[in-house]
């Protein structure tokens, strides 16, 4: 019986997504800056960013310039301290004009999102989120409108999944 059972567990742990695949392109979430700058095919180089340049304890270490599903994006890693491990991948949009096609791409692949949407004064915050298990990720699409002279903004943030400081 103790045999079947450990079986039984094993096959179910086996069958689990591995937390290190991301759910685009060539990034594993244990990859390093380095290693994310490699694998880009020169697309990707180190960012020259501030101290400011943070997502939570997660800090941009590299950028560039990124296509994929007919859109173009600038896509910024951001990494432990030590740059050992990505955490967090987020691509912006360069032309927030396509965040509604975006986002009809994203509900096709992944569903229905777990709307967190807000409004703000008199305009909307909208923040869509999914979890891929199957890739190992959260994925969060945020939006903002045109605001004055501030220009509308739409980006996805991928995270692994069980990374709490990731979003």
């Amino acid at each position: 019986m103790v045999r079947i059972l450990t079986l039984a567990v094993a096959l179910v742990m086996a069958s689990l997504p591995a937390p290190a695949l991301a759910a685009w392109n060539w990034t594993t979430w244990d990859m390093s800056a380095k290693d994310v700058i490699r694998g880009s095919g020169g697309r990707v180089k180190i960012a020259s960013g501030t101290a400011n340049d943070r997502v939570n304890n997660w800090w941009l270490m590299a950028a560039g310039d990124l296509r994929q599903d007919d859109f173009d994006f600038r896509g910024e890693f951001y990494f432990d301290a030590e740059g050992k491990a990505l955490h967090v991948v987020r691509l912006s949009l360069k032309n927030p004009d396509d965040c509604e096609r975006l986002t009809s791409l994203l509900r096709t692949r992944h569903g229905a999102p777990r709307d967190k949407s807000s409004k703000l004064y008199n305009f909307t915050l909208t923040v869509l989120e999914w979890a891929d298990i199957g890739q190992g990720n959260y994925l969060a699409l945020t939006s903002l409108p045109q605001m004055g002279d501030e220009p509308a903004l739409c980006f996805i943030r991928y995270r692994p999944v069980g990374d709490p400081n990731g979003a």
